[in-house]
Parts: structure tokens; sequence; C-alpha cells
């Protein structure tokens, strides 16, 4: 790893550019920040984004946006995560608001559907080949192995918010039995610069998170009768802190709220909205920005983004500066020895899950293999993904 101070314009524009390419879920966000901080920059230790996956599968909100805060974190403390934060939302921000204009003034979203065959097995095979890199590192006994094959059969054929509960909470507890030896083995994680800004918290800082959390959850609890603009901060917020398991599990939850029960979008605009929110880079949280301009034109696609991310980043933040106050425990290190393993393990079961949205076409097997040898050879997986997008619209 390199021994100089990370700059606070790198995590920006790093993270911006990941951020313009993420397409295909949280683990693909994963995928790329492993090969980019990871393998090719060395800014990052694999144990790192393992550990920030770990975190952030537990907590509320955006998980991929809520790992590039943990370690926007790790590498800079809260002025690197509010920069990763802004860096990797932005991209997907602007391309959304753009479409929530033509959908609203033309009545539908422009069609982009060859590009999109083109990037979803470039994003299957960017997360596989990932997951083989990590398993050669991580997976070291077989206990490991059997803790990552189980996690994978668990999230690949129930899936579910609780099944990653279950395979988080149950891993570290074998970990803990498992790896378990004494409290001499204690010790803090060193020759890590990246851990430095983390040891810099002042009272107030804590105290600054906690208000603004509060703040959110009151809020939400606000009457209806208040302002249109405070409403949808107050909304967004308080759906934020409550919404756990990723996009693709809270899609229902979210219906229930904006379409049944405020009216702010009728079945169909709702369908459009997660639509946009797919065919665009960034997590499907992204449609709170679809839903803010809807409501409230462009002051509301902002305030709606911002209360939509901000409360869970800051939350990600106050715990990860906790998980670094214990990490140097013999417990909690033999506990993150399975968790790790799980981890790979809910990277394989994302290639399933991404792989079964690909297009059974002759193209389609093409791409993947072209993209599994060219990422072995080490080329950069944002130009992989961008080829692949424009293969896709002259082979598809």
């Amino acid at each position: 790893m390199k021994e100089e101070r990370v700059s606070l314009s790198y995590i920006f524009w790093t993270f911006l550019k990941l951020g313009a390419t993420a397409f295909g879920g949280y683990m693909a966000l994963i995928a790329l920040v492993q090969r980019q901080l990871v393998e090719r920059d060395q800014r990052l230790r694999e144990e790192d984004v393992l550990d920030g996956v770990s975190l952030v599968s537990v907590l509320p909100g955006p998980v991929a946006v809520n790992v590039i805060v943990y370690i926007g974190y790790r590498l800079r403390g809260m002025v690197g995560a509010l920069l990763a934060l802004v860096g990797i939302v932005l991209p997907s921000f602007l391309l959304v608001l753009l479409l929530a204009w033509a959908y609203v003034r033309y009545g539908h979203v422009p069609a982009v559907r060859s590009f999109f065959q083109g990037i979803a097995p470039a994003v299957t095979a960017l997360i596989f080949t990932v997951g083989v890199n990590m398993s050669r590192k991580t997976l070291k006994t077989p206990v490991q192995g059997g803790v990552a094959v189980a996690a994978l059969c668990l999230l690949a054929g129930v899936g579910g918010v609780w099944s990653t509960f279950a395979v988080i909470l149950g891993s570290g507890v074998l970990g803990a039995l498992m790896y378990f030896r004494s409290r001499s083995d204690a010790g803090t994680v060193g020759g890590n610069p990246a851990t430095e800004a983390t040891s810099r918290w002042s009272p107030l800082g804590g105290l600054a998170v906690v208000l603004v959390l509060l703040v959110a959850v009151l809020l939400f609890l606000l009457p209806a009768g208040i302002s249109l603009p405070l409403q949808l901060v107050a909304t967004f917020a308080g759906t934020s802190l409550t919404l756990f398991g990723g996009g693709y599990v809270v899609i229902p939850t979210l219906h229930e709220l904006f379409v049944t029960n405020l009216g702010w979008l009728t079945p169909s605009e709702f369908s459009d909205g997660i639509a946009i929110g797919q065919v665009t880079p960034g997590p499907i949280f992204i449609t709170a920005t679809f839903i803010g301009y809807k409501v409230a034109g462009t002051l509301g696609a902002v305030l709606a983004t911002v209360a939509m991310f901000l409360p869970p980043a800051l939350l990600t933040v106050f715990l990860s500066r906790c998980v670094e106050a214990v990490k140097g425990s013999s417990v909690v290190k033999s506990a993150m020895t399975c968790i790790r393993a799980a981890v790979i393990g809910m990277i394989f079961a994302s290639v399933y899950t991404i792989g079964k949205t690909m297009e059974p076409h002759w193209a389609t097997g093409l791409l993947l293999v072209a993209v599994i040898v060219l990422s072995f050879r080490k080329w950069s997986p944002i130009g992989l993904l961008v080829g692949s997008g424009l293969a896709g619209l002259f082979l598809f």
C-alpha cells in the first residue's frame, strides 16, 4: 500500500468517476472499488472493503452509498466521507434529473435498452473476477470456505434482508467461537495509513451526527400540514432511516408510501421512476430525485436526494468510529474472520442474481467471457463497462 496521505481531490474525483459507471447494483460498485482503490491505486486494504460491506449490510439506507461513505471516512475522516458521498451520488443525480425533466416534458423515458444489455454481462463478469481474487486472499481455512458457500446458497436461494442479517450475525458468532484464542492476541490494526483519519474524532463531531439523525426522525413524525419542501425533507429523511436490505427489497415499501399513502405518484409513474433509477448508474434509491422533481421541481429533487442519502451516511460514519474503537479486540477479530468469508459468499450470490438478468443471446456470452479475461489481465473496470455498453449498441 502506498504510504502517502490520500488527497481530498483524489477521493472526490475517483468516486465521481466510479459513480458515473456504477451500473448493476451495489456489489458491482464494490467490485469497481476493489479493482480501483485496492488493486490499481493501492489506497486501501482488501479487509477495509470487506469490513465496510459487513457493517453497512445491517444498517438502513442505500448499501452501496453507505460503503462508499465508510471508505471515504477511512481515508480522510468526516470530510473524506462527505466528498465520497457527493462524488458517488452526483453523476446519477444529474442523469436522473435530466431524465425526469424529459419524462415530464415528453411523457416517456429515452430508449437505452441495447446499451444496458451490453452492461449486464460486463457487470456480472467484473463481480465474478473480484470474488475470485478476494477468495484467494481471504478464504484460508475450510471453515471460511464453508461459510462463504453457505452464504452464497442462502442469499441466492432465499434472499431478502433477513437472510442478510442472518448471514452476518451467524458468521460473526461462528467466527468468535471457532477462532477466538485469548485476549493476549489483541492489538490494534497497524500499518494502514488509511486508519489514521478515524482516530481524529471530536466529541462535537459525534454530537453533531446524533443531532442530525434525531432531527431526521423528528421531521418524519411531523404532521402532513407542513410546507411541501419541509414535508419532502421529512418524508425522505425518515424513510432513509427505516429501509433495510437494499433497493430491490425496499421497492414495495416505497410504492406503499409514495403511491398508496401520500399519493405523490400514480402506479405507472412510480414504475417509470424505478426504471429511470435502474438505467442510470448508482443505487435505486436515486429514484428519490425523480419523485422530488415530480412533486416540487428542481428544488424538490435536490431536497429529496439530500434527505434520502445524508442521514444513513451520517449513521454509517458514527458507527464506523465505534467499529474502529473495538476492532483490536480478539473477539471482534475472530468474528470478522468468518464475516469477511460470508461477504465473499454475498459477492458470488450477486453474480448469480445479476446473471439471471442477462439477455439470452450469443453476444451476451461473448461479452461475458471477454470481460472476464480482460478483467483478470487488470484492464480498467470503468473502461470495460463503458466499452461493453457501447458494444451492446451494435450487438443487440
